[in-house]
């Protein structure tokens, strides 16, 4: 009898310890977040992501006591910044608002220590169009213009954009193949901002960003973007798909991502905090201030877009790839 009176007696304890060291982890989950949430960016500040995040971090703030660290941590093509939200604990308090093409586009051309299958999708957050801008008192007006000038004076011009191994690179690469006799080299930037100031200063000829960067500056001109649809804008900017085909068809995503093993319910709290912000009516009247539109999408659906913005540039870096070896 005593013996089994001992023997309840411990198996109560050993249940009421499991029960006790399981408490803290329900209520942790309940009550995530309970603490600032890193937000790192492969991006510089001020560029458009930049702009979002910041709203988006603002209306947290406001609605939900919940505190978004900011943090910029652009060159490299995106792969340090990357690395480190792979790396971080899967916990939920580190995410990181990229774009599907720092997840897609350069671990297909290089090593990098990642692919996109290494993180958990979270929400698109918005769809960026893409476009080539010149100075307004540069003398060229369209693409045609650009590229002729490019053939007649070699060593002259420059097309700039963030990264260098990018959807962007590739992009200009493959309009360049319409241009043989042109001289239009690609240069590495770390971003938007970096690449106006450049052009404004004349360090290069054409930049080649998301558009809102050139929104703020009427001695910018956009000569094409790289969407379906014109660009509202800039209605007198034709597409790439307009003169070129439907093959030149880019926009550049973008949304946040987390550590692969980030727990389902906290992806899902994330998502849906992210929802309700990009739903929210002074959240997008802050959007449209700065150019911008809120494009929300789950994280089953921006997990699609992510994997076919992949298969859209596997075949075009495979080619890219075997040229360089020859």
């Amino acid at each position: 009898m005593k013996r089994n009176l001992s023997r309840m007696f411990r198996t109560g304890v050993a249940a009421a310890a499991a029960l006790l060291c399981a408490m803290p982890f329900q209520a942790a989950a309940e009550d995530y977040p309970s603490r600032p949430i890193t937000l790192i960016m492969p991006f510089g500040a001020g560029n458009a992501p930049d702009t979002a995040a910041r709203i988006i971090g603002d209306y947290l703030q406001r609605k939900h006591n919940i505190t978004l660290l900011i943090t910029s941590k652009p060159g490299g093509s995106g792969i340090p910044a990357t690395l480190e939200t792979v790396r971080a604990r899967p916990d939920g308090y580190t995410i990181s608002l990229t774009s599907a093409n720092v997840l897609t586009v350069v671990p297909q051309y290089k090593k990098c220590g990642f692919t996109y299958k290494d993180l958990a999708p979270v929400a698109q957050v918005n769809v960026f169009t893409m476009g080539w801008g010149v100075r307004a008192d540069s003398g060229i007006a369209s693409v045609q213009d650009l590229m002729d000038k490019a053939k007649a004076e070699r060593g002259k011009y420059s097309l700039a954009s963030p990264g260098a191994f990018t959807a962007q690179r590739f992009y200009h690469a493959n309009v360049m193949k319409l241009f043989p006799e042109s001289d239009l080299p690609y240069v590495a930037y770390n971003g938007g901002a970096e690449i106006v100031t450049a052009l404004l200063g004349n360090h290069i000829s054409t930049g080649f960003t998301p558009v809102v960067n050139f929104k703020p500056h009427k001695d910018i001109r956009v000569i094409a973007v790289c969407s379906a649809q014109r660009d509202p804008n800039y209605p007198d900017a034709p597409t790439f798909k307009e003169m070129f085909g439907d093959g030149f068809v880019f926009d550049s995503v973008y949304g946040i991502v987390a550590p692969l093993k980030t727990p389902k319910d906290r992806i899902e709290r994330l998502q849906n905090l992210i929802k309700e912000a990009l739903s929210d009516p002074d959240v997008q009247a802050k959007f449209a201030k700065v150019n911008m539109t809120t494009n929300f999408l789950p994280a089953d659906e921006f997990g699609k877009v992510i994997e076919g913005y992949y298969k859209l540039f596997e075949e075009p870096i495979r080619k890219a790839k075997e040229a360089e070896k020859k």
